[in-house]
């Protein structure tokens, strides 16, 4: 059921209103507690049975489906968040984006797919990152963090031994590199139409190019706001992310401006590809009316001639000649290979 952001007129700010929502996708919550040589993973159904925050320790609250609104209000009560911050969490439609607030920074994210049709689907991920707290919302179950629970849960990698900070990045990071996978599958397609753009590419050709290109642009409206998220996340003073960690913010940029630098790439090779297919298409109507043209100089003359015969008098000495039919036969066809034999002298076929 898709809501209107219109729904929302006349409401207070910070109300809770669902502009996008999924009627099947229930909230759940699950809880990952640990440090580098402990951890603790559980799931909840109520705000009111989430653990207590233990000390010294990362907590992150994996939030699926944003149906339940009294359980976001109720999240944001325990946790102190700001009312605004609850509303654009509900606020499915936003563009990719980071708040500060007194006790937390908001970001907004988009993660992405490619359907059975190999159409983008985006889907708004936003997260809340605290003092030794990680908060994600998301709008239905299934997405690309998997590995991330998966090192958690084995302590692989260095999320076991790092702060909130470095979880909240290695969120961010597998979001951005999942883009990869789409942009070189559409990049493959791109590239596969480049054979039949030297060929003799019919409308259907033209029709695939415009489908590539839409894509790639509404692709591009994904991830372009995500390279503006990581330049304003490296240049961002908080305390709630260290220093250290400006290092993999930056490859996190470094990765959106090499994913916004392939898309334009596409669109260019698309645009190159379809004024290629203009320019043959030109060049074809250019050879059929050049050809119409030469048919059509032969034949006047020709044309002419009959006329001159066609015509009823009785005076026209050629016509009681014995061989009149056969002189003016003759005289046509030699008259044409003249005319073709000059044409082609002159480089016109």
């Amino acid at each position: 059921m898709v809501r209107k952001r219109s729904d929302k007129a006349g409401l207070p700010p910070g109300a809770l209103v669902n502009v996008h929502e999924h009627p099947l996708s229930r909230t759940a919550m699950k809880v990952f507690t640990y440090t580098g040589d402990r951890f603790n993973e559980c799931t909840v159904d109520r705000v009111e049975d989430l653990p207590s925050m233990d000390p010294g320790a990362v907590t992150w609250i994996d939030i699926d489906g944003l149906a339940d609104t009294a359980c976001i209000q109720a999240l944001g009560r325990r946790f102190e968040l700001h009312p605004l911050l609850l509303e654009d969490v509900l606020n499915t439609q936003q563009r990719p984006k980071v708040d500060e607030y007194d006790n937390a920074l908001f970001i907004v994210t988009k993660m992405l797919s490619l359907d059975a049709h190999h159409e983008v689907v985006a889907e708004q991920v936003s997260f809340v990152l605290g003092k030794d707290v990680v908060i994600s919302f998301q709008e239905r179950p299934g997405d690309v963090l998997e590995p991330i629970r998966d090192r958690i849960r084995n302590g692989t990698g260095r999320v076991r031994r790092k702060g909130a900070d470095y979880l909240f990045y290695t969120l961010l990071d597998i979001i951005v590199d999942n883009y990869f996978a789409i942009v070189e599958d559409v990049g493959e397609r791109v590239q596969a139409l480049e054979d039949p753009a030297s060929t003799r590419p019919a409308n259907a050709y033209l029709l695939r190019l415009q489908q590539q290109r839409s894509l790639l642009i509404r692709l591009a409206r994904h991830v372009l706001p995500m390279r503006e998220l990581a330049g304003r996340l490296l240049s961002l003073q908080s305390s709630l992310i260290d220093k250290g960690m400006r290092r993999y913010l930056n490859d996190v940029l470094d990765h959106t401006v090499y994913i916004a630098e392939s898309i334009g790439m596409f669109r260019d090779m698309l645009a190159n590809l379809e004024n290629t297919f203009h320019a043959q298409l030109n060049g074809r109507m250019a050879q059929v009316m050049r050809l119409l043209t030469v048919i059509s100089t032969i034949f006047i003359p020709l044309t002419f001639i009959v006329g001159i015969y066609g015509m009823n008098f009785d005076h026209m000495p050629e016509l009681h000649w014995r061989y009149g039919y056969f002189g003016v036969m003759g005289f046509m066809l030699v008259l044409s290979l003249g005319m073709l034999a000059w044409f082609k002298r002159k480089g016109w076929l």
